[in-house]
């Protein structure tokens, strides 16, 4: 393995070695995915500006559908498994300084500022021929990158939808229901000056402020504040103003944060189940923290249904509109009212990421990726969502993470936990797992941001006769992860409350 600070070269396999020939799982795939993996099978594939650990799943997949011995350009090692050095040739960079998530993803939108002299060399060694593939991310733009074709990005048209300014715009097209917010300028005056009046004609009482894209793409919550006092409003429109030249205001909604995801096909969109986002309130900063998703929450079926139906059009509108293919995703509030969309993610997004897992031999990711490029992906998009809605239904799934800023770590440390008296605890080293009824074990490591966490699940479902219940919604799930790393590690992710579930009403769905 190579590294930033190893001017050694990367590592090559011999030129009789298997990345001469595809791998032998691609003979055991399906007529289906055989062809949809066909531009992978027998090539070579440049994974690039992802951290290390975030690869392991990808040479998997490259195995299997074929592809010659992948070559990993790596942002730093990141949490969790390292690839196997003998299944890829590895160069791992030091990661962009970056302050946050938006600076992280900023970084990843544009990969051609990445081709330092060294990776270049590095492409080059591994395909002198310029026939690689490469394989990016769902943030940047899959314009080529060195004379080689790009799978994963999006077309630069799809990136400039991340406004979240222009989301209600799409919703109007469809007479979809709308937040109801206005969009004004990043100073006090008119930031305050907007949430009073738009707040004199609902009974809400807090807004909700997000920034622009104005010096790009952001994530993470960072542009997005919960102005509930006027310190808050203050401390707010100065970031703002330093950051934005526009801000969206929006009354603050009550009820659960969901997505409702699809994936645009020339013929139809592939529409999938709900999936609750574990988005967390900082009520003395007036902030929100991502920390997971999951889908053991169940949204009232009326409300389902009208998310579904929300998607499809939605879906069917941005392709009339700005020839839009592949995946995306609504994030929104589930209401009382029902559930209100706050913005649109043009891109092939982690909760999709995560439903695909869920739903392997609807082959979702491939589907994305050839759809794309314009190739043609073998089924109607009402097979693929068939394919796809059983085992999303059958195989639920909980995620809580967190990306801490107070702390640095260099190494991955694992912990065995349990649930004792509604907290996270740890499992002595010397104790029985089984005896200790672990629910999982907790990872902290390197982030770029400072220090990642996450809580992996137990291969095993927890004994039936636990005395704690694991908690049903992953936002609940989060709050426990993160109250552990906080004593744990000193995150200083601090005090944390889940949004409450107030769509009750069984009746019609507006």
């Amino acid at each position: 393995m190579s590294s930033a600070a190893d001017p050694s070269p990367v590592s090559h396999p011999s030129p009789t070695g298997r990345n001469e020939t595809p791998t032998p799982n691609a003979g055991r795939l399906d007529d289906w995915e055989a062809h949809l993996c066909a531009p992978f099978t027998g090539r070579k594939v440049i994974c690039a500006f992802e951290v290390l650990a975030g690869m392991t799943g990808l040479v998997d997949l490259v195995q299997r559908w074929g592809a010659q011995r992948p070559l990993l350009i790596a942002d730093g090692f990141g949490t969790g498994p390292l690839p196997d050095t003998a299944d890829a040739d590895v160069l791992v960079l030091e990661p962009p300084a970056v302050d946050s998530v938006t600076e992280e993803v900023r970084a990843r939108l544009s990969p051609e500022q990445r081709l330092t002299s060294q990776v270049i060399a590095a492409v080059k060694h591994y395909d002198p021929e310029g026939e690689a593939l490469w394989w990016l991310n769902p943030i940047p733009h899959n314009s080529p990158l060195l004379g080689r074709a790009v799978w994963g990005g999006r077309p630069s048209h799809q990136v400039t939808l991340e406004d979240k300014l222009l989301t209600d715009d799409l919703l109007a097209d469809i007479d979809a229901p709308k937040v109801g917010s206005v969009n004004a300028r990043a100073t006090y005056d008119d930031l305050t000056t907007a949430t009073e009046h738009l707040l004199s004609f609902t009974s809400g009482t807090q807004a909700v402020w997000a920034g622009d894209s104005r010096d790009g793409i952001n994530g993470g919550a960072d542009y997005v504040r919960w102005i509930q006092t006027p310190e808050q409003a203050q401390e707010a429109a100065d970031f703002f103003a330093r950051h934005c030249d526009q801000v969206r205001v929006s009354p603050f909604l009550e009820g659960v944060p969901c997505s409702i995801h699809g994936i645009v096909l020339p013929d139809g969109v592939v529409v999938l189940r709900p999936v609750e986002l574990a988005i967390l309130r900082d009520v003395r900063q007036g902030r929100f923290v991502e920390a997971g998703m999951g889908t053991t929450w169940e949204p009232p079926p009326q409300d389902t249904r009208a998310m579904r139906e929300l998607a499809r059009s939605f879906g069917l509108n941005l392709q009339r509109r700005f020839a839009y293919r592949g995946g995306f995703g609504l994030d929104g509030v589930l209401t009382a009212e029902g559930f209100r969309v706050t913005e649109l993610n043009p891109r092939f997004s982690g909760g999709l990421t995560r439903l695909a897992r869920c739903a392997p031999k609807a082959q979702l990711q491939l589907v994305h990726l050839n759809a794309l490029v314009g190739r043609d992906v073998g089924r109607s998009a009402n097979e693929i969502e068939a394919e796809a809605l059983h085992p999303l239904e059958a195989k639920r799934f909980q995620e809580a993470v967190g990306w801490s800023d107070a702390l640095h770590t260099m190494e991955t440390q694992t912990v065995p936990v349990r649930v004792v008296s509604g907290r996270l605890e740890a499992i002595s080293q010397r104790a029985d797992p089984t005896e200790e009824r672990s629910i999982g074990s907790v990872l902290c490591g390197p982030s770029s941001v400072g220090t990642f966490v996450r809580l992996v699940p137990s291969a095993a479902d927890p004994p039936s006769d636990t005395t704690e219940p694991i908690p049903l919604r992953a936002a609940e799930l989060a709050i426990l992860l993160l109250d552990f790393t906080d004593r744990t590690w000193d995150t200083q992710f601090g005090p944390l409350t889940a949004a409450p579930g107030v769509a009750t009403r069984w009746g019609p769905v507006v």
